[in-house]
């Protein structure tokens, strides 16, 4: 693939419950997938406007960045041919607020999901992964979950 990769942004994003569990803001796309909230970086938008922009879009839900996690790379099919997808990831924060899922761009449900449970709701590999770093990191930082 020699193709200009296509740049997307997506977050992370994390909340706590009333017992102070941590919750993470999950998507269902067009396929049925549970994932991260990210879509594309328009033109002159930095990648960090762009992930606080589609989990709005997405999802209803106001958030506030708090740090550039990792990107992550995977070939899509677009226009009859295969291209990257490269998408940078952050992490974030928000109020456990109801999202409210962009039907009209292919989002079929948004929910808050505490963050054990949505390392093995999320449908894609490499986001698992991510999650999985996440979830070691806030352990390390002393999270008092389940």
């Amino acid at each position: 693939m020699t193709d200009t990769p296509i740049r997307a942004a997506g977050c992370v994003v994390l909340a706590r419950d009333e017992t102070g569990r941590h919750l993470v803001l999950l998507i269902q796309d067009q396929q049925g997938v549970w994932t991260l909230p990210k879509g594309h970086v328009d033109d002159g938008e930095s990648d960090e406007e762009a992930a606080v922009r589609e989990v709005a879009e997405e999802t209803g839900i106001r958030c506030s960045l708090a740090e550039r996690l990792e990107r992550v790379t995977y070939p899509v099919y677009r226009r009859g041919r295969w291209r990257d997808k490269q998408v940078t990831f952050f992490l974030a924060s928000a109020a456990p607020e109801a999202p409210v899922p962009a039907l009209a761009e292919g989002i079929r449900a948004a929910a808050w999901v505490p963050l054990d449970d949505a390392i093995h709701q999320i449908g894609y590999r490499q986001l698992r992964v991510l999650l999985q770093r996440v979830a070691r990191r806030l352990g390390r930082a002393g999270r008092g979950e389940r």
